[in-house]
């Protein structure tokens, strides 16, 4: 095998040897001319049958003699590219691919040289250095650009997305100024704008090329244009769909984020939409997610000082909730409500009480509890000594808060502290012949029994 690769690469050596000193021969007027064209004839044949390795060797003879073939075709440059590329893709060493892929190379050269018109040539020979023959991105911009700068409008679309990618990484690797840039850039949107609207045999591979490449060229556009460029370039689109919420958002962000003014007066106009349009569009996802979860409505609601809304959202939170942490979260939520804003004791207790069966170890609801019994003492009782057992009932639920959950205790305390002094007297309990540590029943709404403690 190392002495057949050091025959072929010799034998390589002097094939373009020969070829390059043929430079642009043609079989016109050759001595062997009808042998050449039937040699032509032969290879092409087993092309047809896809069988590259027969057609290499007649390939060979007729290009070393004719590379450009009767001088109007460049059938034997298109060929050969394509026998050498498929040799290198089936290459298993870095020797033979690097072999191959120069040969392939060379014959783009060439072919450049003899039709005298580089544009083609390069333009294919780019796209081959890009998908197929793993070539510097640096000579593959190369080539394209030569393709570009000579033909412009009249580029193939193919080069329309391996130049879009070189370009960017070129530019962002700094090995082309902003200028040069912005001038491909430009020739490269130019060339498929023109196209589209123009070829008609080409026009929806042009779409698809243009399609593929802006988003690769969006990466550098910030970078490379202002904000007169991008208003030029989409304000059209804007006045063509003046009600588009979602085009008017995109194009309102874009210019915004190239430092158009806030004064401009299409900044204006798009910004007054804008707003119009986000305030819509986050009103109709709030109601969505309002509609599946009522609980974050009631919140809401409640902020909002609409007590009565969100008593009623939270009710349907408990009726569409299964767990127990949220649902406890919620009637604690509802007997506060009930409670501190429409005095209605009897069924806020009741659904605090709900919560702390469905948490156990929470201490608000009992804080919750002693707050509506501390508030309404006032109203339970016939004495003041009544009364002020209802005070009682209020700091026993303070103390059981303290005593399942010790992070309600700043809580607790506060409030103890507050009422310690309003709890019975010594003396009204002795004149009712009542003593500490005795058992009394509280009537009124609380319908509850507490240990006396008197206030000393």
């Amino acid at each position: 095998m190392q002495l057949y690769r050091i025959i072929f690469f010799a034998l390589s050596s002097l094939f373009w040897a020969t070829a390059a000193h043929a430079q642009c021969d043609t079989w016109v007027g050759k001595p062997n001319q009808d042998d050449l064209i039937q040699d032509h004839v032969i290879y092409k044949g087993f092309l047809k049958e896809n069988k590259p390795e027969q057609a290499f060797a007649y390939w060979q003879k007729v290009y070393k003699e004719a590379p450009y073939a009767d001088g109007k075709r460049t059938d034997h440059f298109y060929d050969g590219q394509q026998l050498y590329i498929k040799k290198y893709e089936s290459a298993t060493t870095e020797a033979d691919k690097e072999a191959f892929r120069n040969a392939a190379l060379a014959i783009f050269d060439q072919e450049a040289e003899c039709t005298g018109s580089p544009g083609p040539a390069y333009g294919r020979k780019g796209y081959y250095m890009f998908y197929n023959l793993a070539s510097p991105y640096l000579e593959t911009y190369k080539a394209l650009k030569t393709s570009l700068d000579a033909l412009g409008n009249n580029a193939e679309y193919i080069i329309l997305v391996p130049m879009a990618y070189v370009l960017v990484d070129q530019y962002k690797n700094k090995r082309i100024t902003d200028e040069e840039a912005r001038d491909v850039f430009s020739k490269l949107v130019a060339l498929a704008d023109y196209n589209i609207a123009n070829n008609k045999q080409f026009s929806a591979q042009y779409q698809q090329g243009k399609d593929a490449m802006m988003p690769t060229l969006a990466q550098i556009e910030g970078s490379l244009f202002d904000c007169a460029w991008f208003k030029n370039k989409l304000e059209p689109k804007y006045r063509a769909d003046p009600e588009n919420g979602e085009l008017i958002k995109e194009i309102y962000l874009k210019l915004a984020n190239q430092e158009c003014g806030d004064t401009d007066p299409l900044m204006v106009e798009l910004k007054s939409k804008y707003e119009a349009y986000a305030a819509e569009v986050n009103a109709q996802v709030l109601a969505e997610f309002y509609e599946k979860n009522p609980g974050s409505h009631a919140k809401a609601l409640y902020d909002e000082g609409k007590y009565s809304e969100a008593i009623e959202k939270y009710k349907i939170a408990i009726e569409q909730e299964s767990d127990q942490e949220k649902l406890a979260d919620y009637y604690q939520a509802l007997g506060s409500i009930e409670f501190r804003q429409f005095d209605r004791y009897t069924t806020a207790r009741e659904h605090a009480r709900k919560a702390l069966k469905l948490r156990p170890n929470w201490g608000q609801p009992l804080i919750l509890i002693g707050d509506m019994y501390a508030k309404s003492y006032r109203s339970c009782g016939n004495s003041d000594f009544e009364q002020r057992c209802v005070i009682l009932a209020a700091m026993e639920k303070y103390y059981a808060a303290k005593a399942i959950d010790p992070s309600v205790a700043d809580q607790v305390n506060e409030r103890l502290s507050r009422f310690m002094s309003s709890r019975p007297s010594h003396e009204d309990a002795h004149m009712l012949g009542l003593k500490e540590g005795q058992s009394y029943s509280i009537g009124c709404w609380i319908g509850e029994t507490v240990t006396l403690q008197f206030n000393k």
